[in-house]
């Protein structure tokens, strides 16, 4: 019994050394730099292209509006309904620029959408907001406009 009490014990002081965080299911505290949202930026268009629902549930704000490139509003639950298939087109994003301001980031750029030819299909440029809320970035806006197309 004295053995047993003993092992809870020093169970007990070993456990209060380590952080809460380790045993925590919550997302790691990211950066609040413009880095940071880049590679967000860049993530969001592979887990778009890649149909990764479980990126994008994470990247996109519960109260995220999207007006996209055909001027229609969606919310989260229907960006994510609309996922379908990986599409057959590459998408590279360029030109892209993060301004911080305090919690928020607003990101500007182009996505160039590519056939397997390597011909430009179209080319959207986008602003999107971003709202770092308890130690990560969530999307909460996005805007996409139509510049060309072939």
């Amino acid at each position: 019994m004295k053995l047993l009490k003993g092992f809870v014990v020093s169970f007990a002081v070993a456990l209060s050394m380590f952080p809460a965080s380790v045993f925590s299911h919550e997302m790691p505290v990211q950066g609040q730099d413009e880095q940071t949202v880049l590679g967000i930026e860049h993530e969001w268009l592979r887990a778009l292209v890649e149909s990764d629902r479980g990126t994008l549930d994470k990247i996109l704000a519960d109260d995220f509006v999207d007006s996209n490139w055909k001027g229609e509003l969606r919310t989260k639950s229907q960006v994510l309904e609309g996922l379908g298939t990986p599409r057959p087109y590459l998408q590279n994003l360029r030109d892209v620029k993060v301004q911080l301001y305090g919690s928020m980031a607003v990101a500007r750029g182009l996505n160039e959408i590519k056939n397997k030819d390597d011909g430009i299909v179209m080319q959207i440029r986008f602003t999107d907001v971003l709202l770092y809320r308890r130690g990560n970035w969530q999307a909460v806006a996005a805007q996409e406009t139509p510049v060309s197309s072939r």
